[in-house]
């Protein structure tokens, strides 16, 4: 083991690896002897954090105890091959001096890309001459603003991100012709695009044309039912707080129904639809739909139907109090609008247009000539190198081992799963067929911390990663096969300014390299050199004076104050001036906008010092307070027995038991709160309630607090488009601006996010991957394909005397 390893690993992993190795135990022989998982006791050994539990069966493990209990082997798990039970590798020896030069920049694809924190630091790396980011997918139009605003098309026919919803893809093929159909009008790639024209049937652009023309009929004919004065009446009788309730919102958003209303409708994600300008000489396509095809198609609209209208009926039935109660009313009144005549009609027009289209893209894609063509036209040169991409997946831990083999067969139409109802679920089928159709040699995918969470599902325990992995394995009928590798990457300790951790799983095509083992390789991709940490106040250096506003308006450009130039030719070798070299780009920024503070809060974040919290001003311990809590007790108790002993003092037993009652924890808080002068026309500080006050350690007692400069930020989330007290700036009574937040997330300065404003821009910052981050991925990735090349090829291998940008230089 080199001292890179020993670095990562406390020595008790060290001196486990080694019992190992010296019984020569396969992994799951190891992992049932020391009573651990074997998932959680390969991660471990490949320098991951372990819990205080599991260090304690190590130790005890090699004091020679038997554990308490121990999880037993599957049946599969003991019919492994020894390549698949062998333990992690350590890192390669000089494969962090290795880089390549293809001879045209290499295809990745980015599914949720959000704002296009992933895409960046691959686009970005080693100048642009390593790969280029060719589509990118997601179902979030700010999302999509800012990504099309940095990574400009280079044709400028179809921006590079495209709002879509992947859930609308049926399969590999349909995956193919789409990115295919994409590569060639955002490159203007002709010889691509008559190929694809060529195919059977007016080929995909035709399918494009009849496609737009069945799109524009359902919404003229739609038009004309909502303009019958039946419709008009009912949507008036609904209101608008009818129609904006969320549920009802999603109702339209799951079945594809343009939003209710007045207005001419307009349909919202959906693939296929408005994706660009068709020549006016393209004819569309002209094909008699199979009638068995059609009948399968409208039952399966209207199981959808029916399906989201259960969904309502079922949150109206659990209505509470308060909200709850208006919201059931609401959803109440949607439904019995769903069963009248006029909407009736509107659902038979809407399941013959939702029929007549997805019977007539699969009618193409299922067809075997388009299949091969398009396999083939895709394997000439149009590959897809890296994907990148991380669902949302809180739904698909509860899926279960048994359906593993679901997620591989639904590799042709993923909708026929009855299972997958679950949108998250469906969600990691859709990863998983991506995949298939994409073949990429290399995948990152990427989530929240807690996506590996132990699990329980058919009386076996497990986690959820192992599912994914599993189902990944061999994902498609042309025998893919990928070795994959997981890691909890902490961001603070790779040069990025803020306590993120995120789970990361890399996946390597199994017959990547002759010379290089596929599980090495995938290890490989995530073991990032580590550094110390950046501080917040790093992060925050070089800013103007913010913008202050809480409307979504447009952020004007801010100069940014004049420094001394810096030596860009210098190799920074500090974790901060790494940080530094990559984020503070040009002399302007914008999206520098903040909410204006209360008064009354300004004058509270002045009393807070830096890194403290609101839980943290609370006394519960304090002996004086028990102490005063102690004697307003007693004082109550003899002002109620003895009422004269009241008229003499000048005091009630009420307002005794009053100041009783403030006497706990919070009155710290209470007594500087009460400090402040009120906002003109309110009697207190508007926090003086007893929701906030009783905020301790399990009631979100983090909520409000004040940054410490001194150390990494907490994780910059997607709730500060809400409410930013949690975010309070270290040294200035405000809280932190887009702007700021998008610096401790690591994007450069030169990314704009001034198009969708504040409350948008907190959300797509929130949202996205540290850049940083995901520049350091690049790079490892890339010595993986530089040691698959290093002896044939058509790229070129350098080795450290390859001149590169100075992050680059730095992170080697």
């Amino acid at each position: 083991m080199n001292s890179y390893v020993e670095l990562m690993i406390d020595p008790t992993l060290i001196q486990i690896r080694q019992k190992i190795q010296a019984q020569r135990l396969t992994l799951q022989e190891a992992a049932a002897a020391i009573g651990i998982g074997a998932s959680a006791l390969e991660r471990h050994l490949s320098g991951e954090y372990v819990r205080s539990d599991s260090m304690a069966k190590y130790r005890l493990w090699l004091e020679g105890a038997q554990p308490q209990s121990s999880l037993q082997p599957t049946p599969r798990e003991r019919s492994l091959t020894e390549e698949d039970s062998s333990l992690p590798s350590p890192p390669i020896q000089g494969m962090d001096t290795l880089s390549i030069a293809p001879e045209k920049p290499l295809n990745v694809v980015d599914l949720f890309c959000g704002c296009g924190g992933m895409s960046l630091g691959f686009e970005r790396f080693d100048g642009g001459r390593v790969y280029r980011v060719a589509m990118a997918l997601d179902i979030e139009a700010p999302m999509v603003r800012v990504f099309n605003d940095n990574h400009p098309s280079p044709s400028g026919n179809l921006p590079i991100a495209r709002q879509s919803d992947i859930t609308d893809f049926m399969s590999e093929a349909e995956i193919q012709g789409y990115y295919l159909d994409h590569l060639a009008r955002t490159t203007g790639d002709t010889a691509l695009a008559e190929e694809l024209g060529k195919l059977s049937n007016g080929g995909i652009p035709g399918l494009r044309k009849r496609l737009e023309e069945l799109d524009h009929d359902f919404l003229e004919n739609l038009y004309a039912h909502r303009s019958q004065p039946d419709y008009v009446s009912a949507i008036r009788k609904l209101g608008s707080a009818t129609l904006g309730q969320t549920s009802v919102t999603g109702f339209h958003s799951a079945t594809k129904l343009p939003s209710s209303g007045g207005s001419y409708p307009k349909l919202g994600p959906l693939i296929w639809h408005q994706d660009g300008n068709i020549p006016e000489a393209v004819q569309a396509i002209n094909v008699t739909l199979d009638e068995k095809l059609l009948r399968s198609c409208r039952s399966d609209m209207r199981k959808l139907w029916d399906s989201e209208a259960g969904k309502l009926e079922t949150r109206a039935a659990g209505a509470g109090r308060g909200q709850l109660a208006s919201a059931a009313e609401r959803i109440n009144k949607f439904l019995a609008f769903l069963e009248s005549p006029v909407m009736r009609a509107i659902k038979t027009l809407w399941v013959e247009w939702r029929a007549k289209r997805e019977a007539l893209r699969r009618s193409f894609f299922e067809a075997p000539l388009i299949q091969a063509a398009l396999k083939s036209i895709y394997e000439d040169g149009r590959q897809v190198t890296v994907l990148l991409g991380g669902p949302p997946c809180q739904g698909f831990s509860r899926i279960g081992r048994g359906k593993i083999r679901s997620l591989k067969e639904q590799s042709v139409h993923v909708h026929e799963d009855e299972d997958s109802v679950d949108s998250r679920n469906q969600l990691m089928h859709q990863y998983v067929l991506f995949v298939a159709a994409l073949a990429p040699k290399v995948f990152l995918f990427e989530n929240v911390r807690h996506f590996q969470a132990v699990v329980k599902a058919e009386g076996i325990e497990f986690d959820a990663a192992d599912i994914l992995a599993e189902a990944i394995e061999s994902v498609s009928e042309r025998g893919l096969g990928y070795a994959v590798s997981r890691k909890i990457v902490v961001a603070s300790e790779h040069a990025v300014p803020q306590a993120r951790e995120r789970f990361v799983m890399a996946g390597v095509r199994k017959e990547l390299s002759k010379s290089l083992s596929s599980m090495d390789a995938a290890a490989w991709c995530l073991s990032l050199q580590r550094r110390k940490a950046v501080p917040l106040q790093v992060a925050l250096e070089e800013l103007p004076v913010p913008n202050f506003s809480n409307q979504e308006l447009q952020e004007p450009i801010l100069e940014k104050p004049h420094r001394p130039r810096r030596n860009e030719a210098a190799v920074p070798d500090q974790a901060s001036d790494v940080y530094r070299a990559w984020a503070f780009r040009g002399t302007v920024v914008d999206a520098h906008l903040a909410r204006p503070p209360r008064r009354d809060d300004e004058a509270f974040f002045s009393l807070m010092g830096p890194g403290k919290r609101w839980m943290d001003y609370r006394c519960d311990e304090a002996p004086t307070l028990q102490r005063i809590a102690t004697l307003l007790s007693k004082l109550d108790d003899e002002l109620r027995t003895c009422p004269e002993l009241g008229e003499r003092l000048g005091i009630s037993s009420d307002e005794v038991s009053n100041l009783a009652a403030s006497a706990d924890g919070s009155l710290t808080l209470r007594l500087l709160l009460e400090s402040i002068p009120p906002q003109p026309g309110e009697l207190q500080h508007h926090l003086l309630t007893t929701t906030y006050l009783r905020k301790r350690e399990g009631a979100h007692g983090d909520w409000l607090s004040r940054m410490d400069p001194a150390q990494p930020s907490k994780t910059i989330v997607s709730h500060m488009a809400k409410d930013t007290y949690a975010f309070v700036h270290p040294t200035l009574p405000r809280t932190l601006s887009v702007r700021e937040a998008a610096r401790v997330q690591s994007f450069p300065d030169d990314y704009r996010f001034g198009s969708v404003g504040l409350v948008d821009g907190f959300r797509v910052v929130g949202n996205a991957v540290p850049p940083l981050l995901s520049l350091q991925f690049a790079q490892r990735v890339a010595q993986v394909l530089a040691k698959e090349n290093a002896t044939s090829g058509p790229m070129k291998i350098f080795h450290a005397a390859h001149p590169a940008e100075p992050e680059q230089l730095a992170i080697i």
